[in-house]
């Protein structure tokens, strides 16, 4: 039996926040890949919550409904127990990041 692999390799720079107890890495993703990411290209970031297996979601966050708490409790299951931050936490923090990538985006115009 044989397995068909798709391999698309991009650099790009990884984000690293910290917000709080909160640690997050934010990956943009990019339109080369997003057959890869459910169609989710450029302006979306895969982000990350570290240290939490199975919490990764790509966002817009650009999108003020990507920054709703119910909805970032829905996509990364912050329903279950364990998880040090509240979905509010998480909301709070990817405002801040989605502030520090505006100003950055300002700065390459």
């Amino acid at each position: 039996m044989s397995t068909l692999l798709q391999k698309h390799i991009a650099h790009v720079a990884v984000r690293f926040y910290r917000s709080g107890g909160l640690e997050l890495a934010l990956v943009p993703l990019l339109r080369e890949s997003a057959p890869f990411t459910r169609s989710a290209g450029d302006g979306y970031f895969l982000v990350v919550l570290i240290g939490e297996p199975g919490t990764a979601y790509p966002l817009d966050l650009r999108a003020p409904a990507a920054l709703d708490p119910a909805y970032l409790a829905a996509k990364f299951r912050l329903d279950r127990r364990g998880f040090g931050y509240t979905p509010e936490e998480l909301a709070a923090a990817l405002r801040l990041i989605a502030d520090d990538l505006a100003r950055e985006e300002d700065l390459d115009q």
